[in-house]
């Protein structure tokens, strides 16, 4: 493998950097779900309301007035499924709350062919229970805000537009420089913790396996505080070498020598 193909392994050109607290939430907000069968979509209908906006919302219209408190979506058997299936990748201890909605799932072309009559009995039964599947559903979503997070749980149900995903990435520079930084700062934790160990060293054998292992800590602090530091330089020589190359342009320029007419100069006195 040559150098090019090293370098193009190092390369960060087509990946993105998630931020890695982007879901932590600093403040708690109370959520409340309603949710109710849709009987002419035949889907589940979910709305979600931010009790905690709403109320501050009622004392300081200007604060909060441009901040979204309501979410609101229609939601088919296979949809929750697949939000399910999200929450459960997150947290499997979500998976047993999920409550059973087989008598909503829409039947394939065998059931419209063999059991349609019986399948739009049921659906158009008076005294189907819709009640309960729905209240399950919104225990269902309370639990998954405490399991998963507020904003897993509002971005896989309500899914924001595209631009908004920008929020997720993080710029790869100050990305970069922030892993460099941690790696100086757990460099030197490292040899914090080889400097306490000394007390622990009772014996000559003991004592030396410490000094290595203190050598290979300072060494490794050595090498990643001086590539954060040339890292952190390098703008700065890349801006020196930019100002060299534009002076380079600008010296023939001015490199132009003004003499002074003849006629304007007396001659020099010769001695006799």
């Amino acid at each position: 493998m040559n150098s090019l193909d090293c370098e193009r392994l190092d390369s960060l050109d087509g990946w993105v950097a998630i931020k890695s607290n982007i879901f932590e939430e600093n403040e708690t907000f109370k959520l409340g779900f309603i949710v109710q069968w849709n009987v002419i979509e035949s889907k589940f209908a979910v709305t979600c309301h931010n009790r905690t906006l709403q109320r501050q919302k009622r004392k300081d219209q200007l604060s909060v007035a441009d901040t979204e408190t309501s979410w609101a979506g229609l939601f088919s058997v296979n949809d929750l499924k697949n939000v399910h299936r999200q929450f459960t990748s997150v947290g499997e201890v979500l998976a047993p709350y999920f409550p059973d909605l087989s008598e909503f799932e829409v039947g394939n072309i065998w059931d419209m062919i063999f059991l349609i009559g019986n399948r739009t009995s049921n659906q158009d039964d008076p005294e189907r229970d819709l009640d309960t599947p729905c209240r399950q559903l919104e225990k269902y979503f309370s639990t998954a805000i405490d399991i998963c997070g507020r904003k897993i749980v509002l971005d896989s149900l309500f899914p924001q537009d595209e631009r908004d995903v920008e929020e997720y990435f993080e710029n790869m520079q100050e990305f970069k420089r922030k892993t460099m930084q941690d790696e100086v700062t757990r460099a030197r934790e490292h040899i914090r913790k080889v400097l306490q160990s000394h007390a622990g060293a009772d014996r000559l054998v003991l004592l030396l396996q410490v000094y290595e292992e203190e050598d290979l800590a300072y060494q490794d602090l050595v090498a990643t505080a001086t590539a954060f530091y040339q890292y952190l330089l390098q703008p700065f020589r890349d801006m020196r070498e930019l100002a060299g190359l534009y002076k380079m342009e600008i010296l023939p320029g001015t490199s132009i020598l003004f003499i002074t007419p003849s006629s304007d100069v007396e001659p020099f006195p010769c001695g006799t």
